[in-house]
């Protein structure tokens, strides 16, 4: 099951039909409207984690003790309209919020794609909680999450602790629709933007909470300085994470990022020695933000990366583009723009290779190619490519590209093409 969120006359956006797979590309021309929808979308997904989910809808039955809440094609029907009347009444406040000013929007909606096929079971159990001495009645939450009848996920049993029967099943529902927003029910889990210039941004966070710094900033920046701000190493971070970090230590940074107090490090490996991030080079800057989300206390499980590859030279692009792949692959959701050829060319070619590999593993030549099966996309995971272009009246139409498998070229990025194109046409004729 995937959520879209759709758009219509939006800035300069005429619409926008975005699925928020597993990982999102968004690519095209300067000001055409990537960083603007980026954005929206971060704030809607914001609003929606606390939207109160419809109790109606859902079918009960009881089985030994248990009572089963099952939530199908009916319940995800009026869920999706209440959602979407409570965006038509409050999208101007839901835009101010995000954003600071009024910007106009003809429509702002959500569509869920898979609920013919999709459904969720929810067993709830009476048990106790607490120390002995101080017993209190509480609910035990299971879910299971169905495809085509057979089981696809389960997720990690938790507690609700009340005496209501009604507020249990409306927890469950809250976690089911947890689920379908974020692919998980955890409660810690978060989101962050990192902003085409998270550079500066780094350099100047603390002025701006002291008042020294003044202006307008949108709600999602405003959230990446704070992240800033409230920055904690985590002592104790899971394997995945850690394997995370040690490859943009070992292929990126060649060298690692230290906190001490309030102060951030980086420590060059090849030079031998740690040097402040104030004069550390524009590449450290823009990969920081990456390892600090990795590495912090505060869960992040959706990151959005405005200009992916700013100040990373082509080669590091191409690692750059190994890195968000196996981020994916470790259970986070990756949203990112590019205006880079090479950037989208690497992602490209590790799709391409991804679906190779779903037909016929070849590892040795994956080795070839200096990969391992990690810089491929795991079978569950869906990736979704947008192209922004230049519309009617200096509007701009987003169109999500199609693979092409037959014959195998994966994403045909127009845009890129057509300036490789002048290029050598330009070179051309200056050699002829």
């Amino acid at each position: 099951m995937v959520l879209h969120i759709i758009v219509k006359n939006f800035g300069r956006v005429e619409t926008a039909d975005i699925a928020l797979d597993n990982l999102v590309v968004f690519v095209g021309n300067n000001n055409s409207g990537k960083t603007l929808i980026m954005q929206l979308i971060y704030g809607i997904r914001e609003e929606l984690g606390k939207f109160s989910v419809p109790v109606s809808g859902v079918k009960k039955s009881d089985m030994n003790g248990q009572c089963l809440i099952r939530c199908d094609q009916e319940w995800f029907r009026k869920l999706e309209l209440q959602i979407n009347s409570f965006l038509e009444e409050n999208k101007e406040r839901i835009i101010e919020r995000i954003f600071g000013v009024p910007i106009s929007a003809g429509e702002i909606r959500v569509a869920l794609e898979g609920v013919e096929s999709s459904y969720f079971v929810s067993s709830l159990s009476e048990c106790q909680i607490g120390e002995e001495g101080s017993q209190k009645l509480g609910v035990s939450i299971d879910i299971l999450q169905y495809e085509n009848g057979e089981t696809i996920r389960s997720f990690e049993n938790q507690l609700f602790e009340g005496n209501c029967a009604d507020d249990a099943v409306k927890e469950a529902l809250r976690m089911v629709w947890k689920v379908i927003l974020s692919g998980k029910t955890v409660t810690d889990s978060g989101q962050i933007f990192l902003p085409a210039s998270r550079s500066g941004l780094q350099l100047l966070y603390k002025h701006y909470f002291i008042g020294e710094v003044e202006g307008n900033l949108v709600r999602p920046v405003k959230d990446f300085l704070r992240f800033l701000q409230l920055y904690a190493e985590d002592k104790q971070l899971p394997d995945s994470r850690r394997a995370l970090l040690e490859f943009g230590e070992e292929h990126l940074l060649q060298g690692r990022v230290i906190q001490k107090g309030e102060e951030t490090f980086y420590e060059d490996w090849q030079a031998g020695r740690i040097v402040s991030l104030h004069i550390a080079s524009s590449m450290i800057h823009e990969l920081t933000p990456f390892m600090k989300v990795l590495g912090a206390t505060q869960k992040v499980d959706w990151l959005y990366c405005d200009e992916v590859e700013n100040s990373l030279h082509p080669f590091m692009q191409r690692e750059m583009a190994r890195w968000l792949i196996r981020m994916v692959n470790a259970g986070m959701r990756v949203m990112i723009s590019s205006h880079s050829d090479t950037m989208a060319s690497r992602l490209n070619n590790l799709l391409m290779l991804t679906h190779l590999n779903r037909r016929k593993a070849d590892y040795g030549f994956l080795s070839e190619l200096e990969l391992v099966e990690a810089d491929l996309l795991c079978s569950d995971v869906k990736a979704g490519i947008y192209e922004f272009r230049n519309g009617k009246e200096g509007g701009t139409e987003v169109e999500k590209l199609e693979f092409i498998s037959h014959p195998l070229m994966g994403y045909d990025f127009q845009l890129f093409g057509k300036n490789l194109d002048k290029l050598y046409d330009e070179a051309e004729k200056i050699t002829r």
